[in-house]
């Protein structure tokens, strides 16, 4: 008996150091260090993968965008100290050319997840081998937002198709400048991408998503007459004070106050990610409870093409480590984001649309009027999968760096005209960079 109960002591202590030896830590690096609605997610997440699998655990670390990406950069570049799942972003496709993400086109549950969502990760990495790279938490739309309270103030009254005409929407800039306010809260001081809404999105609605899209190629010239006109009015707008003073000093983070806590400016163009930001106590940054937020749609171009089209785009994304000791692991923490309560949870948390699959009967959230102010302004468009700052995958690089050093930089500071503007990216598409 001595001996049976010695051998199933040996046998029991061997299954448990087998258990712990299988068991890992997941390190997880994630974007919105300050943004507690989303983390509220991901914290969920974390919680219902370890529910699922005993044992195992994940290490949450959160950071700021801009402090993400160069720790993240180095690690994968030397090949060790990395984390298992990471924050993925449409403007990093170096991770993609490096090899760096994992294929999840086996063993992740795509039917949980928007088509769109599958879609615009799926991209050709060196060799030809196709992805999808990513999971497409984040969905975002290139929106108008403005200050209720200011319109109303000035006398201005939104259109019913929440879209003013060219000389109508110039009026309204010129009307908040008259009266001491900002057309645009934007600051460029940590984005080269965050002046580049309003003149991407006039883009669009004259030349039309395929021929924007043929232009970011290079497959379109760039004195084309219709993209001339745009530039040129896109100055006109400058000229009558659409931008702060302090657009060169200002960060993404200070264009939040400056619109919504200041109230210094009568609009702000940026991603609908907005709310994720806003939709916080503001003892945290978010908007004054009184704040009256309102949307708009970009100005209506004259005899624009695109009209009816509007740009929605992925954001933020989480992709696992191929060289991950725990690959399997990580994309099962990946598919606990590919969930109806995941996709609803987000959308009631943050107030921002997901590649998650939803469904509206079930989700209970405060931010309803919001929801239906969204729904009103979008609905009858048709959505392009591309947006202000997602233009950077399809531009060659050369074209991007121009692109944003004139249209980002140089106009809004009155630094060069719409002509030199034209001829310096029109000179980087011939050369083909």
């Amino acid at each position: 008996m001595r001996t049976v109960r010695l051998i199933l002591a040996v046998c029991i202590a061997w299954l448990a150091l087998g258990t712990v030896a299988r068991a890992a830590e997941l390190s997880w690096w994630s974007q919105w260090s300050t943004q507690d609605n989303k983390k509220a997610v991901l914290f969920e997440v974390k919680k219902r993968f370890e529910a699922a699998h005993p044992g195992n655990t994940v290490k949450l670390t959160f950071y700021e965008k801009a402090n993400l990406f160069p720790p993240l950069r180095a690690t994968m570049t030397a090949g060790s100290g990395f984390p298992d799942v990471f924050t993925m972003d449409t403007d990093h496709t170096e991770f993609i050319d490096g090899g760096w993400v994992a294929d999840l086109s086996r063993g992740f549950r795509w039917e949980n997840m928007e088509p769109y969502a599958k879609t615009a990760w799926t991209r050709p990495a060196p060799g030809g081998k196709m992805g999808p790279w990513a999971v497409a938490v984040e969905a975002t739309s290139d929106e108008l937002y403005y200050n209720k309270k200011i319109f109303r103030q000035l006398g201005i009254t939104v259109p019913a198709g929440y879209a003013f005409g060219q000389d109508a929407f110039k009026d309204v800039v010129a009307k908040c400048a008259k009266a001491g306010y900002a057309g645009f809260a934007t600051g460029t001081a940590d984005r080269e991408w965050t002046a580049l809404y309003l003149p991407t999105g006039m883009l669009l609605g004259k030349l039309g998503g395929e021929d924007t899209k043929r232009l970011g190629r290079g497959e379109l010239s760039w004195k084309d007459p219709r993209v001339a006109e745009v530039l040129r009015y896109y100055k006109e707008l400058i000229d009558v004070g659409l931008y702060a003073k302090t657009l060169t000093s200002m960060t993404l983070a200070d264009a939040h106050q400056y619109f919504h806590t200041e109230q210094k400016a009568c609009m702000f163009p940026v991603g609908s990610w907005y709310t994720g930001r806003a939709f916080v106590s503001p003892d945290k940054g978010g908007q004054p409870k009184d704040f009256e937020l309102g949307m708009l749609n970009y100005p209506l171009m004259t005899n624009g093409k695109g009209q009816k089209e509007k740009f929605l785009d992925v954001g933020g994304s989480f992709s696992a480590a191929p060289k991950s000791p725990h690959l399997p692991l990580a994309i099962d923490l990946l598919n606990t984001f590919a969930d109806v309560d995941i996709g609803n949870l987000w959308m009631a948390e943050t107030g921002i649309q997901t590649g998650i699959k939803t469904d509206p009967a079930k989700m209970q959230s405060p931010f309803k009027p919001y929801f239906e102010e969204l729904a009103k302004v979008n609905k009858g468009k048709d959505w392009v999968n591309l947006g202000a700052q997602s233009m950077k995958l399809i531009m060659k690089s050369g074209l991007w760096d121009v692109w944003t050093a004139t249209i980002n930089q140089g106009m809004p500071n009155k630094l060069i005209g719409p002509d030199e503007a034209l001829a310096k990216l029109e000179e980087a598409r011939l050369k083909g960079n």
